[in-house]
């Protein structure tokens, strides 16, 4: 087998982003979550969001799919701006989002940074923040999540 280090850091993070941008908009958890290690922490201007649990995740993800269906969305675009390894199984990368409605810009773009780790020999995020204002749809629609997840 092929020394990680082999591979392009930016393929690694361009892997993972296509997974969860398709399962994103296909409302395809199992696929999201296959490639997210828990506990988690995101952030985004709206603050942070904190997933102790596959639970927490589930929340966090059916919150966005939601979201994404409710305006309209038909593609979420993700491209990996710079990857970089940091050790043998931990990359920390930069990417951009937006999301299309038939080929129509809805949000975006807008910047990400991904920590991912190799764990069990598998490449997962540890690790998220966007640069989504707190009144972003996207940011509010994570943020309801966690605000669910603490008054519950």
């Amino acid at each position: 087998m092929a020394n990680d280090m082999q591979i392009a850091a930016s393929d690694v993070s361009q892997a993972l982003l296509d997974i969860t941008g398709d399962a994103l908009m296909k409302g395809d958890f199992d696929a999201f979550a296959s490639v997210f290690h828990t506990p988690q922490h995101m952030a985004t201007m709206a603050g942070p969001i904190y997933m102790e649990t596959a639970e927490d995740m589930r929340r966090a993800f059916d919150e966005m799919h939601k979201h994404l269906q409710g305006i309209g969305a038909t593609h979420m675009v993700r491209r990996c701006v710079v990857a970089e390894y940091k050790t043998p199984t931990r990359v920390e990368a930069t990417h951009t989002s937006e999301v299309l409605k038939d080929g129509k810009r809805l949000s975006g773009p807008y910047p990400g940074f991904s920590v991912l780790e190799k764990i069990d020999d598998k490449w997962k995020v540890t690790a998220s923040e966007y640069a989504l204002e707190p009144n972003d749809g996207q940011a509010m629609a994570i943020a309801a999540a966690d605000t669910k997840h603490r008054n519950t």
